[in-house]
């Protein structure tokens, strides 16, 4: 029973996804009904079927009846408004740096999005931080550390290690529904591969200003304003413009995404190049597949590209997504089942160490 949301929202979303979708033509992004799956009922094998059909078909879904209390996602994105309107010099107290193993507060536009010809800096400020590693272990990396827990506002502290664990229960659950949608056994992305104790999760708290003070701050790139708020309308426009967040896709596993239900920010690129808007839907986290399971489905799932795009003039955007990932050591290669299916699919993706490819990713993602 859907109880959490509105069926209105709900059945309009599922209507306009059910008959438009094409093999990555899509024009909607389905919502698929988790409870059996979180409460291991006996139809969970039918959420499975329906996340696959998400996975390769859009390779984003939202996640209704998920079980994360509604006023822990609020509350969280509640204080992190909070966090974020605090002084300069109080988020600077836990400012990204190398030495602080790439954890803590990026400053507007330290996060860059790359593209063939350079980079652009993205308009927003963010909160970094992974599952806290020993900078000793073995094998090290730059990666490794403890956070820097924004403690200026212990309220926003609380819930937000209480939204981490409630995050970590659901994702576990999810790729559990995905292994029973690629016909692997529930418990395959368990254990070392993406088990929810050693999964290498990262979680970051992003704020998103008017996308127009970007333009006003910077002193350049004259009439951003215009073209980001004609690209919220669809268009499709040079990498080079600054933008929220650019272009990209995910390079991990998978991606669930809370986000204030007041600004419509969020676009996915369906293989027609068409910009389809994921606007919020109270209730809902809004999901999204990484590189690594690419990887792992043998090349059946896909990542698809999405950017932020908040044109509002006026009003501020606060997601929290959560990267529910693969455990840092984890060999990341397609499962002999997937490889020798039917004897169409021969091996299409090559295994990655996860944690060489995450520093990879990692090192790049900032102009400090």
């Amino acid at each position: 029973m859907l109880r959490s949301y509105s069926r209105e929202l709900f059945e309009r979303a599922q209507h306009q996804y059910y008959s438009c979708c094409t093999r990555r033509w899509f024009q909607a992004i389905p919502v698929i009904d988790v409870e059996p799956l979180v409460n291991q009922q006996q139809n969970a094998a039918e959420v499975g079927q329906q996340l696959h059909k998400a996975c390769t078909d859009v390779g984003f879904f939202y996640v209704a009846n998920h079980g994360v209390p509604a006023q822990t996602c609020q509350n969280v994105l509640k204080e992190a408004h909070a966090w974020f309107a605090l002084p300069e010099h109080i988020k600077k107290q836990i400012l990204i740096r190398p030495d602080t193993h790439y954890r803590g507060y990026q400053q507007l536009g330290a996060n860059v999005t790359r593209y063939e010809e350079g980079y652009q800096r993205d308009w927003h400020e963010a909160i970094d931080l992974y599952r806290e590693q020993s900078p000793k272990a073995c094998p090290s990396s730059p990666i490794h550390g403890p956070n820097q827990w924004p403690t200026q506002l212990p309220t926003f502290d609380t819930a937000l290690r209480e939204y981490i664990g409630s995050m970590l229960h659901l994702g576990e659950h999810l790729m559990r529904g995905i292994a029973i949608g690629l016909g692997l056994p529930a418990s395959f992305f368990e254990g070392s591969r993406a088990g929810a104790q050693q999964s290498y999760w990262c979680t970051r708290v992003i704020h998103y200003p008017p996308l127009a003070e970007g333009t006003s701050h910077r002193k350049r790139e004259g009439g951003v304003r215009e073209t980001a708020a004609a690209a919220l309308q669809g268009a499709d426009i040079e990498r080079s413009v600054q933008l929220s967040c650019g272009e990209h896709t995910d390079y991990g596993l998978l991606t669930l995404v809370n986000q204030d239900s007041h600004v419509c920010a969020l676009q996915v690129k369906n293989q027609q190049g068409q910009w389809i808007n994921a606007d919020p839907i109270p209730g809902t986290f809004v999901c999204n597949i990484g590189d690594m399971l690419k990887i792992w489905s043998n090349g059946m799932y896909r990542p698809t590209p999405h950017r932020v795009i908040n044109a509002d003039p006026s009003r501020s955007r606060v997601s929290i997504p959560f990267f529910y990932e693969p455990c840092y050591e984890a060999l990341v290669e397609p499962p002999v089942e997937l490889v020798i299916k039917g004897d169409s699919r021969p091996e299409q993706q090559r295994f990655v160490r996860y944690g060489s490819h995450l520093e990879g990713k990692v090192l790049n993602n900032f102009e400090l």
